[in-house]
C-alpha cells in the first residue's frame, strides 16, 4: 500500500508548487481590478446624480416660468377679480389659458388657481382637502408665499387625472394695485420625475428630498413617498450612495443616488471569476501533467470506481481484469469474488420471494372457490325445501356450467369478460332464491372485457354486495355494476343500495383493506382475500377500496387494477 501514499503526496506537492504562483497572481489581480471597476461605478453614478439634480431644477424652472405667465394672464386676473367670477365665458377663456401651458394628460404638472379668499377655484376634479384657505391659508405653501414670490413644498398626493404628485410650485397672483388676489399652483407629477431619473441613466434607488426630511420620490420604493429621510434605511457603506443638489423654482431639493443593490459584490464577482478562470487554466494544466505521471495506479482506481457504480445499479455481473499481482490487482480479484457472491445470494432471495408469492395466490385462490361453492350449495337446499323444482334445475345447470369452466382456470388467468359471465351465473341463481327481492344491472365498458384479470376476482365483490347488502335489506334492493377506465388504471364498482355498514366498522374494513391485510382464519375471505390477491398482483395502490353508497345507506366495492393487466 506504499505506492497509493507516495503517489498522493507526490501529486499533491506537484499541483501545490505549480498553483501557488497563480494563486498568488489571481489575488491580486482579483483586487486591482474589483477596485477599479467599483471606482468606475462611483464616477458614473455620481454623473447621473447630477445629472438628475440638473434635470429636476430644469423641470422646475420650466414649470414655474409657465406659472408665471399663467398668474399675469388677463383673464385669470379678470376671474379673480370682483366680478369675473360670475362670467362664465371668461371663466372658460382662464381655465383655456391653463391648460394650454398645463395640460391635464400629457405635461409634467397640473396647475390650478385659488383666489385668497377661497370664493374662486380653477382647478381639475374635486377640490382637495389641503387646498381650502380657510382651513390651510396659513399652513404648507400658502405660508411661504406671503412672504415669496415663489415658493416650493412637498405634496405627495394624486391629481385629478389620477396619477400622482411629488410636489407644488406657487406664485401669488396680484392685481394692478398690488394686491395679492389668489395663488396659482403647479403640482408636479411624480411620472415627470422618474422619467428624468430614468433619462439620467439611474435604476438603482434615487430619491429626491426636500429640506425638511420628506421624501417626495423614490424610485426603488414609492411606498416610502410622503417619509421622512430619517425613516429610510439605506446601504452600510457610504460610497454606495450619491448625494447631488437640485436648486431650482426658488427652492433646493437634494437627489440620494444609491446603486443597485449587489452592484459592487457583482464587480467583485466579475473580478473573481477571471481570475478563477486563469486560475481554473493553470490547474488544468498542472492536473494533466500529474495524471500523465500517474495513470498506471489512476487507471485501476477509476475501473475500480467505475465498477462500483455499475454495482450500485445493480449490475452484479460485472468483472474487474487484475491490472497486476501488486494491492490493486488483490483489490479487484476480491471486488469480483465479492460480486459474485452477491449475484447468487440475490438470486437466490428472489427466486424464494417468488416461490413464497405464488404459494400465497395459490392459498387464496383456494380460500375462494369453497367459500363460493358453499353459498350456492346453501342456496340449492333453501330452494329443495322450498319444492321449487324447477329453479333446482336452473340453479344446478347454472353451477354445472360455473365448474365446469372454474376447473379449467384455478391455476391459470381469466378476464373481465370471463369474470363477468360467472357474476352472471352466479347472479342469476341467487335471483331464483331471492325472487323478486333484488335485481342487478351489468355496465362494463367493452374496452375492458378483454382485460387479464387473475381468477376470482370479480365474484367475491358480487357475492359480498348480495350477502352483506341487498339480502339484509328489507324490500327491493339493487346492484349495479360499473366499469371504466381511468387514466392507466381500470375501475370496475360494485354498488348496492342495501343498510351499509356502520361507520366504525367501515373505517376498520377501510384501513385492513389500505394495508392489504389477509383475512383472519374463516373471516374476510371475500374482500380481504380478493384485496389481499390484487397486492400481491399488481402491487401498492391498487385492490379494494370501499365508501358509504351515500347518507340513506348503500355500499359502494371499488376495484382498482392497471388497464394492461398483471404486470
Amino acid at each position: 500500500m506504499g505506492r497509493p501514499r507516495y503517489f498522493r503526496r507526490i501529486f499533491a506537492l506537484f499541483l501545490a508548487a505549480a498553483m501557488a504562483p497563480a494563486a498568488a497572481i489571481s489575488v491580486v489581480y482579483t483586487a486591482l481590478a474589483g477596485a477599479a471597476l467599483r471606482g468606475e461605478a462611483e464616477s458614473r453614478l455620481d454623473s447621473q446624480a447630477a445629472a438628475f439634480a440638473s434635470a429636476v431644477s430644469s423641470l422646475a424652472d420650466s414649470c414655474s416660468r409657465d406659472l408665471a405667465a399663467v398668474a399675469s394672464d388677463a383673464s385669470v386676473l379678470a376671474v379673480l377679480g370682483r366680478d369675473g367670477s360670475d362670467d362664465p365665458a371668461l371663466t372658460a377663456m382662464a381655465f383655456r389659458r391653463i391648460l394650454s401651458s398645463f395640460p391635464r394628460y400629457a405635461g409634467p404638472a397640473e396647475a390650478s388657481v385659488l383666489s385668497s379668499d377661497g370664493s374662486v377655484a380653477l382647478l381639475l376634479g374635486d377640490a382637495p382637502p389641503d387646498r381650502d384657505l380657510a382651513v390651510y391659508g396659513s399652513w404648507g405653501i400658502f405660508r411661504s408665499l406671503a412672504s415669496s414670490a415663489l415658493a416650493l413644498a412637498p405634496r405627495v398626493a394624486p391629481l385629478s387625472d389620477g396619477s400622482v404628485g411629488a410636489f407644488t410650485i406657487g406664485v401669488p397672483i396680484r392685481g394692478p394695485d398690488g394686491s395679492r388676489l389668489g395663488y396659482a399652483l403647479a403640482d408636479i407629477r411624480r411620472s415627470a420625475v422618474a422619467e428624468a431619473a430614468v433619462a439620467s441613466g439611474l435604476q438603482g434607488g434615487a430619491s429626491l428630498v426636500f429640506p425638511s426630511g420628506k421624501v417626495v420620490f423614490d424610485q426603488s420604493d414609492p411606498s416610502r413617498e410622503g417619509g421622512f429621510i430619517d425613516d429610510v434605511e439605506r446601504a452600510t457603506d457610504s460610497r454606495r450612495v450619491s448625494v447631488a443638489r437640485a436648486v431650482g423654482a426658488g427652492g433646493e431639493l437634494t437627489v440620494f443616488a444609491e446603486a443597485p443593490a449587489g452592484l459592487y459584490d457583482g464587480f467583485g464577482r466579475s473580478a473573481r471569476m477571471v481570475a478563477m478562470a486563469g486560475l481554473a487554466g493553470a490547474a488544468a494544466l498542472a492536473a494533466a501533467l500529474a495524471l500523465r505521471a500517474s495513470a498506471s495506479v489512476t487507471e485501476p482506481v477509476l475501473e475500480m470506481a467505475r465498477s462500483m457504480r455499475l454495482v450500485e445499479d445493480g449490475d452484479l455481473s460485472i468483472r474487474i481484469k487484475p491490472s497486476g499481482d501488486d494491492e490493486l490487482g488483490d483489490l479487484a480479484r476480491s471486488f469480483n469474488a465479492m460480486t459474485a457472491e452477491v449475484d447468487t445470494l440475490l438470486k437466490s432471495e428472489v427466486e424464494r420471494q417468488e416461490l413464497l408469492r405464488e404459494a400465497e395466490l395459490k392459498a387464496l385462490a383456494a380460500q375462494m372457490n369453497p367459500h363460493f361453492l358453499h353459498n350456492t350449495l346453501a342456496s340449492i337446499k333453501s330452494l329443495a325445501k322450498l319444492g321449487r323444482s324447477a329453479e333446482i334445475a336452473e340453479v344446478v345447470s347454472r353451477l354445472g356450467k360455473i365448474l365446469r369452466a372454474g376447473t379449467g382456470r384455478r391455476d391459470g388467468s381469466s378476464t373481465v369478460g370471463d369474470s363477468l359471465s360467472f357474476v352472471r351465473d352466479y347472479l342469476s341463481i341467487e335471483k331464483v332464491r331471492f325472487g323478486e327481492r333484488f335485481s342487478f344491472d351489468i355496465d362494463i365498458a367493452d374496452d375492458l372485457e378483454d382485460l387479464p384479470v387473475p381468477p376470482l376476482t370479480l365474484e367475491p365483490l358480487a357475492e359480498n354486495a348480495l350477502t352483506h347488502g341487498l339480502e339484509r335489506k328489507r324490500g327491493h334492493g339493487t346492484l349495479r355494476i360499473t366499469g371504466r377506465k381511468d387514466g392507466d388504471d381500470a375501475v370496475i364498482r360494485f354498488e348496492d343500495d342495501g343498510p351499509g355498514m356502520e361507520a366504525k366498522a367501515m373505517e376498520d374494513l377501510s384501513r385492513s383493506l389500505e394495508a392489504a391485510e389477509p383475512p383472519a382464519g374463516d373471516h374476510g375471505i371475500g374482500l380481504l382475500g380478493t384485496n389481499r390477491r390484487m397486492a400481491l398482483e399488481y402491487g401498492p395502490g391498487y385492490g379494494i377500496r370501499v365508501y358509504a353508497r351515500g347518507p340513506s345507506g348503500g355500499f359502494v366495492a371499488e376495484l382498482r387494477i392497471p388497464s394492461g393487466g398483471p404486470g
